[in-house]
């Protein structure tokens, strides 16, 4: 993979990664559902934009909407709703860790899903590994904030989601993943625009810094990031493009840190660096370093 692509693979995650930023401050002026229904409509709108701009053909059968409808509640809506929740509860790096563990999520979905794919021991090895992670967050959180890591849980339910979402998508075949994320983005925003609404009221928006925060999670960090991840997906390959999940949490966390003075503590630390190596092992990288240091009489411990 040439280096430009790598380069486009961590703008990717840190776009994701900065979006936990993005709430942490939209959540000073409102709502979590109204974060999570901006977020997703404007992205949707950004979707259609390019979707005209590019002349593609967005059809999609009849039989095929209630489909995508679930889809984009698993997928948007729920996931950016739990976040910003947990995020009035929780750091915003800390969400940002437990939203890493979607690989362990989806694993283990896809193991017992209809159809879905049997995982191996090393790749439960890798998801017991990122769980034990999350319960390093737990604690830390409980022991800053006092709550009871409720909240860390809670967060923990979007990779959960998201791993819901990508066992559906396989049911896709044949749509162009652009026209699917796009039309899964506008059934999440007809779905959360009456909620927030009912929730939080009608938003108003207290001064055009905010609005261009809302534009750039919208515009930029969502539809502009999905367009772009997908538009790359046959280069690089579905694998390489795993890799944005390593980059994001680390952003999230830097972001947390230097931007809103959240403490970074010896928990945090030991809990990012066990999700981050439960991803290499359900990813098979760590196994096949190894592998190739064996057959070409590398020592391992180097």
């Amino acid at each position: 993979m040439s280096m430009r692509y790598w380069i486009v693979l961590i703008v990717i995650g840190a776009a994701f990664g900065g979006s936990f930023g993005f709430n942490e401050y939209l959540l000073g002026y409102f709502g979590a559902f109204t974060v999570s229904a901006v977020r997703i409509a404007l992205g949707a709108i950004g979707c259609w934009a390019w979707i005209f701009a590019t002349q593609r053909n967005a059809y999609v059968s009849l039989s095929t909407m209630p489909k995508l409808a679930v889809f984009g509640t698993f997928q948007f809506a729920a996931p950016f709703s739990i976040l910003p929740l947990a995020q009035e509860h929780i750091a915003s790096s800390t969400a940002g860790i437990a939203n890493a563990l979607t690989p362990a999520a989806v694993l283990l979905i896809t193991h017992i899903w209809p159809g879905g794919a049997r995982a191996t021991l090393q790749k439960f090895l890798g998801a017991l590994i990122g769980i034990l992670g999350v319960l390093f967050l737990v604690a830390e959180n409980a022991a800053s904030s006092g709550a009871d890591g409720a909240f860390v849980l809670l967060a923990v339910c979007a990779p959960i989601s998201y791993g819901i979402a990508l066992n559906i998508v396989r049911s896709f075949r044949g749509i162009d993943p652009i026209v699917f994320t796009t039309w899964g983005m506008t059934f999440g925003a007809f779905l959360m625009l009456p909620i927030a609404y009912i929730v939080d009221g009608q938003p108003e928006i207290p001064s055009v810094q905010t609005a261009l925060a809302l534009a750039t999670l919208g515009f930029i960090l969502t539809s502009a990031a999905f367009l772009v991840m997908y538009s790359i997906l046959p280069t690089v390959g579905a694998l390489n493009l795993s890799l944005v999940t390593f980059v994001a949490p680390v952003f999230a966390l830097l972001i947390g840190v230097f931007e809103f003075h959240e403490v970074l503590s010896v928990s945090q630390i030991l809990g990012t660096s066990l999700i981050l190596f439960a991803l290499v092992v359900i990813d098979g990288r760590a196994a096949a370093i190894f592998r190739v240091r064996a057959s070409s009489g590398i020592p391992e411990t180097m």
